[in-house]
């Protein structure tokens, strides 16, 4: 990818730069929407620790039914069960609303991450590479009494990175190329002026 990018022409990398970008705000929204929508399941256990809430008042009722003298225990008995299962079912509420929440969030970053970072890590390193390549090509082109070496290197640049068909173009009917023209077409390619 480094080389790719090392060789690639200013208007072709506007056109990576813009995909990769694309890719990007693409599964960053598919991340966040997985997530959005994961956590929003987790409101059943919410409608869970309602509903164990619900029968605990229940349990109590029961309860003091059983406390009227002709009536007998059994409603107290029965009572303090529905509440034990009240209580049981509040807890596993909170639980599933708790790792529901945990797996919204781990699944939507792993959603993004997983097809963002393949993408990023190769791309990101040589792409600061070739910006730090073009920043210090323009500082050289800025002092007149390093423009030898920087044709010089950008000439040789240029005949590593230019199709052999461009190279026989810019040669003409003589053959030849001069060091200054092709450090002017690496320039160019580079989206690069003197």
């Amino acid at each position: 990818m480094a080389e790719l990018i090392r060789r690639a022409d200013a208007r072709w990398l506007n056109v990576v730069d813009s995909v990769v970008l694309f890719w990007l705000v693409l599964w960053t929204a598919v991340g966040c929407w997985v997530g959005f929508s994961l956590w929003h399941l987790a409101g059943v256990g919410d409608t869970l620790v309602q509903s164990g809430q619900t029968l605990d008042t229940a349990g109590q009722a029961l309860q003091r039914v059983g406390d009227i003298p002709l009536i007998g225990q059994w409603p107290d008995r029965l009572g303090a069960e529905v509440r034990a299962t009240a209580v049981e079912i509040i807890g596993r509420g909170r639980e599933t609303a708790l790792y529901g929440q945990r797996l919204a969030v781990l699944l939507g970053l792993t959603v993004g991450l997983v097809a963002i970072v393949p993408i990023l890590a190769p791309y990101l390193p040589a792409r600061i590479t070739r910006r730090r390549e073009v920043a210090a090509i323009r500082r050289m082109a800025g002092d007149p009494s390093r423009r030898p070496l920087l044709d010089f290197y950008l000439a040789h640049r240029a005949m590593g990175s230019m199709p052999l068909h461009r190279l026989e173009r810019m040669a003409g009917h003589a053959g030849a190329l001069s060091e200054e023209r092709l450090a002017e077409a690496e320039l160019g390619r580079l989206g690069l002026h003197r």
